[in-house]
């Protein structure tokens, strides 16, 4: 009997449905698209870390982000310059009323004294004439100033000034024999002087008993007024006239 030959068994091609052909098709497919991701992200990383100029080159687009940023930038900056502006007229115009505040309430001020604040009396005429003198140019303020100055109202809705004088309660003193004996509890006393009791012929103010100081016990005697100012500089700014309150004392 005759041998067959022997035959070995050939590769078998995939047909085009089975699951071989498949699997292959879909790894290419996914390299594929994580290749083009990978690529995406790494021209956005580089888009990200570019200049305007260069973005601009890159996808011929306005930078309209930059714009409005440069916008934000000058429309900030305006505000700052203006209220520094507004902020130095201020400032100006309250300087310059204090200056002429001590001009106008402090008799004999000349701006050279101890401090820029005060003016120095050493004798009790002195005293007196400083006193009668800041009252008398409250009287006449709207005769003698140059600015555009009014009267104002007072914690009590009432146009005047007010004098307070502190003082310890009691004491004598004796220079003779070096004696004083002096209570230190301290006493404040206050008259409200109003516009129309500063009109009067003659001025009977003067010579009220709270006038009469006892200056061994005599510590302070302050006098407080209310004024109104207009500020006619911000016209030049294009804006309304501010209107100020000083509290002088």
């Amino acid at each position: 009997m005759a041998r067959q030959p022997y035959r070995f068994p050939q590769a078998r091609i995939p047909e085009r449905g089975s699951g071989v052909f498949r699997l292959t098709v879909r790894n290419a497919m996914a390299h594929r698209d994580s290749e083009m991701k990978e690529e995406c992200l790494r021209e956005d990383l580089k888009f990200y870390f570019m200049s305007p100029c260069e973005k601009y080159r890159a996808r011929r687009q306005i930078p309209w982000k930059l714009g409005l940023q440069i916008l934000k930038i000058v429309m900030v900056t305006t505000q700052l310059v203006r209220f520094g502006l507004s902020n130095q007229l201020v400032v100006a115009f309250k300087e310059d009323n204090t200056v002429a505040f001590k001009h106008l309430f402090l008799k004999g001020y000349s701006g050279t004294d101890e401090d820029d604040y005060s003016c120095s009396v050493y004798t009790q005429e002195d005293a007196y004439e400083s006193i009668f003198f800041a009252i008398n140019q409250y009287h006449q303020l709207k005769d003698i100033t140059l600015g555009t100055l009014g009267y104002g109202e007072n914690e009590d809705n009432r146009i005047g000034l007010k004098v307070c004088k502190q003082h310890y309660k009691k004491g004598t003193m004796f220079p003779s024999n070096e004696t004083l004996n002096i209570d230190n509890d301290v006493e404040l006393d206050c008259v409200q002087l109003d516009l129309q009791d500063l009109s009067k012929k003659p001025p009977d103010w003067k010579n009220s008993s709270f006038f009469r100081l006892e200056f061994y016990r005599l510590l302070q005697v302050e006098i407080s007024f209310h004024l109104k100012g207009i500020d006619l500089q911000t016209i030049h700014s294009r804006e309304l006239p501010d209107c100020y309150v000083f509290q002088n004392t």
